[in-house]
């Protein structure tokens, strides 16, 4: 990826290079969320938005300008960004928000990625489940705010690790998710995932994989939970994240999976977001 030479800066436009904000200003920071871009289009813009403004209800702060009218202005911002960096293909975005001399201010940084559209990974991933930490369901371990400290422990593990990704525990063993995405074991013709209430991140792509489930016939339940040897039963198993999309898992300890069913779901994801 390779970062676009202006950011935006409550409106106005900065060299990347000369952007940087106060200590003050990082003192007031109070939360990022990343979305995709594929071409003109923001897949799951409307979910992120939710996002958006429940951190400004979390945060105690009221909604700004940009998150009005469903986010048109926050939407035709996050389009001069791509535009002014030239980048017209595909892309991710970054915007920021702080409080500075008790207004909100914002951010858009946009990096131009290397496909255009979500593609489905050519060599599957190889996991583990990552043993350091275990995470503890409370009232924010749905979200990525109450997730971010075991994503980034366990990312620091996984870059001295010979695997691609880390799955995280729960303290009662069961596996909710991997760093940054959901988990969804295939076995025949069910799916399993994690609940909400084992303490498992709920990323905003979770009701259109539940519909795509529903479209192939796939019976679709969480109640268990997710154990090791359930990974080792599997047929299959897909991370799925706003950004990056569908990622298939070829192996886990020594077992060796396939994509066939995986193949079938990403192309009705990738469709449903272009069409």
């Amino acid at each position: 990826m390779s970062q676009g030479n202006y950011i935006l800066v409550n409106g106005s436009f900065l060299p990347a290079a000369d952007f940087g904000i106060s200590l003050d200003e990082s003192d007031g920071f109070l939360f990022s969320v990343k979305i995709r871009a594929v071409r003109s289009a923001f897949p799951f813009f409307a979910e992120s938005l939710k996002m958006i403004k429940f951190h400004f209800m979390l945060f105690n702060q009221t909604f700004p300008e940009l998150t009005e009218n469903e986010g048109a202005e926050l939407k035709r911002q996050m389009e001069r960004t791509l535009t002014k960096n030239k980048q017209f293909l595909g892309a991710l975005l970054t915007i920021r928000f702080w409080v500075s001399e008790q207004k909100v201010s914002y951010s858009i940084q946009s990096e131009k990625l290397e496909s255009i559209n979500y593609q489905l990974n050519t060599n599957g991933l190889y996991v583990a489940v990552f043993q350091e930490i275990k995470k503890t369901a409370g009232s924010l371990s749905n979200f990525a705010t109450g997730s971010e400290l075991y994503w980034k422990l366990a990312e620091i593990h996984l870059k001295s690790s010979s695997f691609d990704q880390f799955m995280i525990l729960n303290n009662k063993d069961l596996i909710v998710e991997a760093i940054r995405s959901n988990v969804y074991l295939l076995k025949r013709n069910s799916v399993f995932g994690a609940s909400m209430q084992q303490g498992a991140y709920a990323d905003i792509t979770k009701p259109l994989m539940l519909t795509i489930f529903e479209q192939l016939k796939l019976s679709y339940s969480e109640n268990d939970g997710i154990t090791v040897q359930n990974l080792l039963d599997a047929d299959e198993i897909l991370l799925v994240d706003a950004i990056t999309g569908i990622q298939w898992v070829v192996g886990f300890e020594g077992k060796r999976y396939f994509n066939n069913a995986i193949r079938k779901i990403n192309d009705l994801f990738v469709r449903s977001l272009t069409n």
